[in-house]
């Protein structure tokens, strides 16, 4: 396959990626916009954290499945995106969907095994939501510039992709703050604990992540 095929391959799957991602966004918009938002708040202020988690209902219980699938599809795509090599085809895209798949479930096992183990579901749940919250937000503000990434008038994939990592960076940092700082304030947890959950269930599986499909 030469590079005008391959190129012309990949802007194909990119369109249907991109295009899912954007039928989500816009039915999280049109039909649960006052959950999404307040979602998205949670991310950067507690009050409205506090505010998702106090009630459960069907409409968070299906925006929480929409940005999850946000999340698999979006963080997949960026994954792919930036990755080595030119190999952009929908068997490499499905792989690396397999992998993200596998590192959300295993964080999801892992809290909730502890939690059973412990005692502690209400702080469990606490974890898996914040763990994840972050990344459902990187996966929405991911978006534009992924549509900038591979369909911009000119080349800009180094300015791009140096953006993408900047919001990597600064959501996960931003993850590890409320993790330290809700369960020290609130929970009155370890910080050894905290330091073994961060270690353990934040930076190995990513490190595994990046194993699998940088040396698959």
């Amino acid at each position: 396959m030469n590079a005008i095929q391959l190129s012309f391959q990949g802007n194909n799957l990119s369109f249907i990626i991109l295009t899912i991602s954007l039928c989500i966004i816009g039915v999280l918009y049109a039909f649960y916009s006052k959950y999404s938002k307040e979602l998205v708040l949670s991310a950067f202020s507690q009050r409205y954290a506090n505010q998702y988690l106090r009630d459960d209902n069907v409409f968070k219980r299906t925006v929480n499945i929409l940005f999850n699938l946000l999340i698999i599809i979006n963080l997949s795509f960026v994954i792919w995106s930036v990755s080595p090599g030119e190999n952009y085809d929908i068997i490499q895209f499905l792989k690396i969907i397999i992998y993200t798949i596998l590192y959300y479930l295993l964080k999801f096992v892992s809290l909730w095994f502890l939690g059973h183990l412990l005692k502690m579901n209400q702080i469990a749940n606490i974890a898996l939501f914040f763990t994840t919250l972050f990344d459902k937000v990187f996966a929405l503000f991911a978006f534009p510039i992924l549509v900038l990434f591979h369909f911009y008038v000119s080349d800009i994939t180094d300015q791009t992709t140096l953006i993408i990592c900047s919001f990597l960076i600064f959501f996960f940092v931003l993850k590890i703050f409320w993790i330290l700082k809700i369960g020290i304030k609130s929970f009155g947890l370890s910080r050894f604990y905290l330091f073994l959950y961060i270690c353990i269930l934040e930076f190995f599986p990513l490190v595994l992540l990046y194993r699998g499909i940088v040396f698959s």
